[in-house]
């Protein structure tokens, strides 16, 4: 009987090869994963800015304090730049960061925008 060439082993090579870059697919797939989330965040901080400034004797600062308030509760934003620009007419605020990073090498930012006018008394005869 003739014996075989040499594949004994094969299979664990070939395991050998391929985990690795499974592994990495999968930290892919997580990492999106949490850019999404990071993504929805500064999406909702960015409003919660807007609302907490828009208020007729609301202030920049006022939505600037609400959107840190959102973001040290909800967590995954690093490196964080909130700004909020109060002019007579609108709210604009925008929110920028860094995901989480699970893949070396990989950093994703994120940046999220609201605007709103400003709500202000309308007397019943000018409406």
């Amino acid at each position: 009987m003739r014996r075989g060439r040499g594949e004994d082993g094969l299979t664990a090579t070939q395991l050998a090869i391929v985990m690795p870059v499974l592994l990495f697919f999968i930290m892919l797939v997580v990492q999106y994963g949490l850019w999404f989330h990071a993504n929805q965040v500064a999406s909702a901080a960015a409003a919660e800015a807007v609302d907490a400034a828009q208020v007729p004797h609301g202030l920049g600062a006022d939505g600037e304090r609400a959107a840190r308030s959102f973001l040290a509760q909800s967590g995954n934003l690093r490196d964080v730049a909130v700004e909020v620009d109060r002019t007579v007419d609108q709210v604009v605020a925008r929110v920028r960061g860094r995901a989480p990073q699970v893949v070396p090498g990989i950093a994703w930012s994120v940046a999220a925008q609201a605007q709103a006018p400003v709500e202000r008394f309308v007397p019943q005869p000018q409406r």
